[in-house]
C-alpha cells in the first residue's frame, strides 16, 4: 500500500513517468512497422517475433526508446542521473519484487499489464457509490498521468485485478456486466472520491456555465468509433491538412505542426495505417481470448469485418454503453495476458496496441508542453471528433454519470449557422440527441416514452417548435385533466444554449486594409463582423418564428482566438440580440495575450464595448489574476508588439489611473510615452492622450454604417446609425480618430507603421509591476461594480497559460487565498472537457485541492459552496 510521504509521492510520480516514456516510445513504434506492407500486423509480428534475431531486436528497441524518451521528460538530467530514475521507478526503494518481477519490468512482452496494474492499485478505488474512483490525494499525478495514456487501460487493468468475479454462466456474465457499467458511470474518466464534494453534487448539484458541445467527448470514445470507422473518423484530418498562416508569419498548417510536435514523421495517411493496425492487433487480442484460443480468420474478410467477427464472438453484451463494452474486451485482454503470465507475441501485440491507441488519444488532448491558445485550437481543427460529435445524446449521458448525475444545469455552447435552415439542422441534432437522453433512466436504459409519442401520427414532431414542445413535455412532465401523460424525464440534467460567434481574422483582408486601393476593405475586420451579423440575423429570424426558441436559448458568447478578434467587432451583433431578447451575455477574454497589460485592456473593452452588467459574465480573464512578475518570468523578461497595440495599453492604462486617481505620479512618464508613439504612428502633434481614450472609448460603435445614408428600414441597422451619428455631433475629433484607425482620410504609411513592431522588456517597461498590480484591481473593480462574473476553468487555464500545476492557479487569488484581490464572483467550468481530460467535478476538484495548497483549510468546502451558489445565480 502506497502511503503519502515524500518518498512514496516520489515513486508515484517515477512510476508515472515509467508508464508514459513506455507508450510514448515511439522508437518502438517505428520498428515494430519496419517491413509491414500491408495491414496485417499480426502476421507480420508472427514473423518478427518468431526468431531469436528478432524478438532481441525489439528488447533492444524497447530498452534504448524508453530511455529517450525518459531524456524528454527530464531534459536537466544526466545519463546516470536518468537510469538511476528509470532503476527507481521498476522497483521503489522498499517493495519486495521478485527476480523473475524485475526481469518482467524489462520485457516488452509482459512489462505492459504488471505496469498498469500496479498504476491501477495506487490511483483507482471504488466508491460507496459502486463506482470507480481515483483516490483524491493523487489527483494530480493521475491529471498528469491520462493526458499520455488512455486511462481506460488502467481501469481495465484494476477491474481485471479484483478478486473473486466470476463470469462462468449467464448470470454471472451479466451480473459483471452490470458492475462495470456502473463503475464507469458513462465516462472513461473516473473521479475523485472527497466525500464532501459527493455531498455537494447529491444534495446541491452542480452547474456547468462554460462547456462547448464540440469538444466534450471523451478521447477514448472517439478511439472506439476510429476501430469501427477507421476511414471515417481517421479519414478526415487528411481534409485539414492545408495552408495556413500565423497572424505575423507564415508558419505553415496547425493540424499539420500539431502531428509533428507528435512525432517529426507523422502523417494523416500513417496515422490512418496505425489505427488500421490496431484493428487488426486488436481482433488477434479478442481472437486469443475465445474459449479455444483459436480463431481462423477467411483471408477475404475486410479490417472492419474481422473486428466486428472478433467482437460479436463474444459473450452477449447487449443493452451496455460503447465504453462498458470497450472495457469488458479490455478486460479479457489483460485478464489472458495475465493468466498466460503476459509474455510472447501477445503481449507485444498488446503493447504495440497501445503505443497506436495512446499516439491516438494525445493528438485530442492538449498536453503539457502545447502552451496557448493556438495549440488548443489544432486540436479542435484535426477534424478527429468529427464523426463522433454527431451524437448529442453520448455527450450528455457522459456529463450526467448514469447514477452519479453530479450537473444539475448544463449551458452548451454552440456557434451559429448563416442561415435559419442551417441554425434550425444543427437546433435539431442537439434537440433530438436532448430528447433522447431525456427518456432514458440514469442507467441509459429507454423508458419508450419517445416511441409511444412518435408512434401516435396526432402527435406532430417534425419541426423544431415540435421538439422543443417534445422537449419541455419530457423535463416537466405533461398533464392532461390531470392525468399525466408524459411522465417526467428522470435524468437530473437540464440544458440551457448559449450562442458564441467565432472570431476569426483573415489575412489577406489585413493585407489589403494596410496597403489599400480599391480593394481596400471598409473597416478593419469587415469581413469578421459581416459574418458575424449574418449568422444573428439568421438565428434572429429563426428564433421570432419558432415557439419556445427563446426559451432555450438562454445567453450569447463570442470565443475562439481573442488575438483574431476584439471585443468591438462584436459589439454591433451584442446589441443585435440584446434588441431580440436576450438578456445574458459572456466573452471570452483576457486568456491569451501578448502583454498581460493588453489582456487586461480586452477585458475592460468586453466589458464597456459589449454593455456587460448584472447577470452578465466574462470567461477565463486570466490576466486580471496572473501575477505580473510570474508572468514576466514565464516570457522571457520581453515581449515584441505592434506599435499601435503598444499605444492603445498605455492609453487604456493611463485612463484607468485617471478615472481611478491611483498612482498620479506615474502620469507625466505615460503622457510623454504616449505623445510619443502617437507621433511616430499618426505625425500629428494634436493628438492627446485624453483624445485618444475618448476615440478609444468610441470603439463600441459600428464603422461599417458610415456608408449606409442616415436611414434604413432595418431597425437595428437604423439604430447603429444613430449611435454613430450621435458620436459625430458629440465628439466630432475623437469620432476622427476613431476613423483614422479604420482607414478613413489617413494614409497607407500611417497603417503601416501602426504595424511595426517594437520590443518590451520588464526592466524598460513604464507599466512596472505596481502599475500592473493596480490595472488588475482596476478591472476587477469594473466587474464587481457592474456585477459581473468571472467563469475560471483550472484545466483550461494550466493548459493554456502560464500555470506549472493547479496548486498555482489565479483563481485561488479571486478567492481569497495566495495573492488576494477583494471580493470577486467567481463561477466554474470545463471549457472544452474532453481536449482537457476532465470534467465539471473534476475542476471542483482540482480547485479544491488548490485552495487547501494555498491555507484555505477547513473553509475549503463553504469556498466551493459559495462558488456553487453564485454558479446558480449567474447560469444563464
Amino acid at each position: 500500500m502506497i502511503g503519502d510521504t515524500t518518498e512514496d509521492r516520489f515513486q508515484i510520480r517515477a512510476q508515472v513517468a515509467l508508464v508514459k516514456a513506455i507508450t510514448s516510445n515511439l522508437d518502438l513504434l517505428s520498428h515494430l512497422e519496419i517491413g509491414l506492407t500491408d495491414s496485417s500486423a499480426d502476421l507480420h509480428l508472427k514473423m518478427l517475433y518468431g526468431n531469436s534475431e528478432g524478438r532481441s531486436s525489439i528488447v533492444n528497441t524497447y530498452a534504448t526508446g524508453r530511455f529517450l524518451q525518459f531524456r524528454k521528460l527530464f531534459p536537466s538530467l544526466t545519463d546516470e542521473a536518468l537510469e538511476h530514475k528509470i532503476a527507481w521507478s521498476l522497483t521503489g526503494a522498499n517493495q519486495q519484487l521478485s527476480e523473475q518481477e524485475r526481469k518482467n519490468l524489462d520485457d516488452p512482452s509482459r512489462c505492459l499489464v504488471l505496469l498498469l496494474t500496479r498504476l491501477a492499485g495506487t490511483f483507482l478505488c471504488e466508491a460507496n457509490d459502486g463506482s470507480l474512483r481515483v483516490k483524491s490525494r493523487f489527483l494530480d499525478e493521475w491529471q498528469d498521468l491520462i493526458l499520455v495514456i488512455p486511462p481506460m487501460l488502467v481501469s481495465a487493468a484494476w477491474i481485471a485485478a479484483q478478486p473473486n468475479i466470476q463470469r462462468k454462466t449467464v448470470s454471472e456474465r451479466r451480473n459483471f456486466q452490470r458492475k462495470v457499467q456502473n463503475w464507469f458511470c458513462d465516462s472513461t474518466l473516473p473521479v475523485d472520491d472527497d466525500p464532501l464534494l459527493d455531498q455537494l453534487c447529491r444534495v446541491e448539484g452542480l452547474d456547468e456555465t462554460h462547456m462547448h458541445l464540440n469538444g466534450t467527448t471523451e478521447a477514448e470514445k472517439i478511439w472506439i468509433d476510429a476501430l469501427r470507422k477507421t476511414s471515417k473518423v481517421v479519414g478526415a484530418i487528411s481534409g485539414v491538412i492545408k495552408r495556413e498562416d500565423g497572424i505575423h508569419a507564415a508558419i505553415g498548417n496547425g493540424v499539420n505542426r500539431l502531428l509533428r510536435q507528435e512525432e517529426s514523421t507523422l502523417t494523416p495517411k500513417l496515422l490512418k495505417e496505425r489505427v488500421e493496425k490496431a484493428v487488426v492487433l486488436k481482433s488477434f487480442l479478442l481472437e486469443a481470448c475465445s474459449q479455444t484460443g483459436v480463431h481462423i480468420v477467411p483471408k477475404d474478410l475486410s479490417l472492419e469485418e474481422r473486428y466486428a467477427v472478433a467482437v460479436r464472438s463474444r459473450p452477449a453484451e447487449k443493452g451496455l454503453s460503447v465504453i462498458t463494452s470497450e472495457a469488458l474486451q479490455l478486460v479479457d485482454i489483460i485478464t489472458n495476458l495475465s493468466d498466460s503470465h503476459g509474455g510472447g507475441i501477445q503481449g507485444i501485440a498488446f503493447l504495440w496496441y497501445t503505443l497506436i491507441r495512446a499516439q491516438f488519444c494525445r493528438l485530442l488532448v492538449q498536453q503539457v508542453g502545447q502552451t496557448g491558445f493556438d495549440q488548443f485550437q489544432y486540436i479542435t481543427f484535426n477534424e478527429l471528433r468529427e464523426t463522433t460529435e454527431k451524437d448529442f445524446a453520448e455527450r450528455f449521458r457522459q456529463i450526467d454519470r448514469g447514477t452519479q448525475q453530479p450537473v444539475d444545469f448544463l449551458e452548451g455552447r454552440f456557434a451559429p449557422k448563416t442561415t435559419p435552415d442551417g441554425n434550425a439542422y444543427r437546433l435539431m441534432q442537439i434537440l433530438r440527441g436532448y430528447l433522447k437522453f431525456l427518456d432514458e433512466e440514469p442507467s441509459g436504459k429507454s423508458r419508450g416514452e419517445l416511441a409511444r409519442i412518435f408512434s401516435n401520427p396526432n402527435i406532430p414532431h417534425s419541426s423544431l417548435s415540435e421538439i422543443l414542445h417534445l422537449v419541455r413535455s419530457l423535463e416537466d412532465g405533461k398533464f392532461e385533466n390531470g392525468r399525466e401523460v408524459v411522465p417526467r424525464s428522470l435524468r437530473r440534467l437540464r440544458l440551457g444554449l448559449v450562442v458564441h460567434f467565432i472570431k476569426r481574422t483573415d489575412l489577406s483582408e489585413r493585407e489589403r486594409f494596410k496597403n489599400g486601393g480599391y480593394l481596400a476593405p471598409v473597416c478593419r475586420d469587415s469581413k469578421a463582423r459581416r459574418e458575424a451579423d449574418q449568422a444573428a440575423r439568421a438565428l434572429v429570424s429563426l428564433m421570432n418564428k419558432t415557439t419556445g426558441l427563446c426559451e432555450i436559448i438562454r445567453g450569447v458568447d463570442a470565443a475562439s482566438n481573442e488575438r483574431h478578434a476584439g471585443p468591438e467587432v462584436f459589439a454591433q451583433v451584442f446589441r443585435r440580440m440584446r434588441r431580440a431578447g436576450i438578456k445574458r451575455f459572456t466573452y471570452h477574454v483576457g486568456e491569451d495575450f501578448v502583454h498581460i497589460a493588453s489582456g487586461l485592456r480586452a477585458i475592460n473593452e468586453a466589458v464597456r464595448f459589449l454593455e456587460l452588467s448584472a447577470g452578465c459574465r466574462i470567461g477565463h480573464g486570466t490576466a486580471a489574476g496572473l501575477i505580473p512578475a510570474k508572468w514576466w518570468s514565464s516570457v522571457g523578461g520581453a515581449v515584441i508588439q505592434t506599435l499601435e497595440d503598444r499605444l492603445d495599453d498605455l492609453v487604456f492604462a493611463w485612463g484607468a489611473l485617471v478615472q481611478r486617481g491611483i498612482l498620479l505620479d506615474r502620469l507625466p512618464r505615460l503622457d510623454l510615452e504616449i505623445r510619443r508613439l502617437s507621433m511616430q504612428i499618426w505625425q500629428d502633434p494634436l493628438l492627446t492622450p485624453e483624445l485618444l481614450l475618448r476615440a478609444w472609448h468610441m470603439r463600441h460603435i459600428d464603422p461599417i454604417v458610415r456608408n449606409y445614408g442616415s436611414h434604413d428600414v432595418d431597425r437595428d441597422r437604423d439604430c447603429e446609425i444613430k449611435m454613430y451619428e450621435d458620436c459625430k455631433l458629440r465628439e466630432p475629433d475623437a469620432l476622427m480618430q476613431f476613423l483614422r484607425r479604420h482607414g478613413v482620410a489617413v494614409s497607407r504609411d500611417a497603417l503601416l507603421r501602426s504595424g511595426k513592431p517594437i520590443l518590451i522588456t520588464r526592466e524598460t517597461d513604464i507599466l512596472d509591476l505596481e502599475v500592473l498590480e493596480a490595472l488588475q484591481s482596476v478591472t476587477l473593480g469594473l466587474l464587481q461594480e457592474r456585477r459581473v462574473a468571472i467563469e475560471t476553468l483550472p484545466s483550461s487555464n494550466v493548459r493554456i497559460s502560464i500555470h506549472q500545476s493547479y496548486n498555482e492557479h489565479h483563481a485561488v487569488g479571486w478567492l481569497g487565498y495566495g495573492r488576494s484581490f477583494g471580493p470577486t464572483s467567481v463561477v466554474i467550468g470545463s471549457d472544452d472537457p474532453g481536449i482537457f481530460a476532465t470534467s465539471l467535478r473534476g475542476e471542483y476538484a482540482h480547485l479544491l485541492r488548490a485552495l487547501e495548497a494555498n491555507g484555505a483549510g477547513h473553509e475549503t468546502m463553504e469556498i466551493l459552496e459559495r462558488i456553487n451558489k453564485t454558479s446558480k445565480r449567474f447560469r444563464f
